[in-house]
């Protein structure tokens, strides 16, 4: 494998025999390495085959913002998903676990541990994917001294629940839809442009996606806990107009889909409107 051009110590980008660019991730594979030079292939993590100039930009973000040593971890989730339960994951779902994971440790680190609010769904109906998921937090507090919880545990099973599942054809539209209107929703109420490409953004559209799949489960209906009102207090405080703008969310789902946000969603929203708004 040649090298054609080195992102930096950890990425490089080189070419397959059909000429079709591919970024290449290993810990230190391009050290003390040149252009056109070979490259070892046993340190290597992760081939990814961008098909678009957005997911091309969404991958160099990544590599810029997000140590290698969250691929690392990512790839062994994967493998372990593949190798013991034989599911089958995209490239979407190593992207999104490797940013999630490395945004979880910067979390607990901070201090800030955010509940999941689907944790009894996925420990009921979802038992194999949430196994991985304790096996994929542990291997995090190993790796990184943190200690991460059974939330992320959820999190992370949440995640290979979505690459199971993929994009069911009647739900596709309706799903894209709804992104759609939140996203006006947002653009309108903040008076912004949100870059569409941005590696928050997709975030945004993830959140979105598993809270339509939460939203549309009529099994669910049940009470759940708010325990998130102190902290909502204080992101709200911090991000006043992110949590305006979620308001104006919450109205909207309630008129249109019947469902009210509990303050645990309204965290979650507040915070992600402020991510993809603050840095417009």
């Amino acid at each position: 494998m040649q090298i054609k051009k080195i992102l930096n110590n950890n990425a490089i980008i080189t070419h397959n025999s059909k000429h079709q660019e591919m970024i290449v991730i290993g810990k230190a594979i391009a050290y003390g390495k040149h252009p056109n030079e070979t490259v070892d292939e046993t340190k290597i993590y992760k081939v990814f085959m961008p098909a678009s100039r957005g997911d091309r930009k969404l991958i160099l973000d990544m590599i810029n913002e997000i140590p290698v040593q969250f691929f690392q971890i990512a790839k062994q989730i994967v493998d372990k998903a593949q190798m013991d339960s034989d599911i089958k994951l995209t490239d979407s779902v190593f992207i999104a676990l490797t940013d999630h994971i490395s945004s979880s440790v910067d979390r607990i680190k901070s201090g800030l541990s955010l509940t999941n609010q689907f944790l009894w769904e996925i420990r009921s109906y979802y038992p194999k994917e949430y196994r991985i998921g304790q096996w994929a937090i542990r291997l995090v507090n190993e790796d990184c001294q943190v200690q991460l919880t059974d939330d992320e545990a959820g999190f992370i099973a949440l995640h290979i629940i979505s690459g199971e599942l993929g994009d069911r054809l009647d739900e596709f539209h309706e799903v894209i839809n709804f992104v759609k209107k939140v996203t006006s929703i947002v653009t309108y109420q903040l008076s912004v442009e949100i870059d569409r490409d941005s590696l928050d953004y997709n975030r945004f559209v993830t959140h979105l996606k598993f809270f339509w799949q939460y939203m549309m489960d009529q099994s669910h209906k049940r009470v759940i806990g708010d325990l998130s009102d102190d902290m909502l207090a204080v992101i709200k405080g911090r991000k006043v107009a992110a949590y305006e703008c979620a308001i104006k969310v919450k109205a909207f789902i309630q008129q249109n889909y019947d469902y009210t946000l509990t303050n645990e969603d309204l965290l979650y929203m507040t915070i992600h409107i402020a991510r993809i708004t603050d840095k417009t």
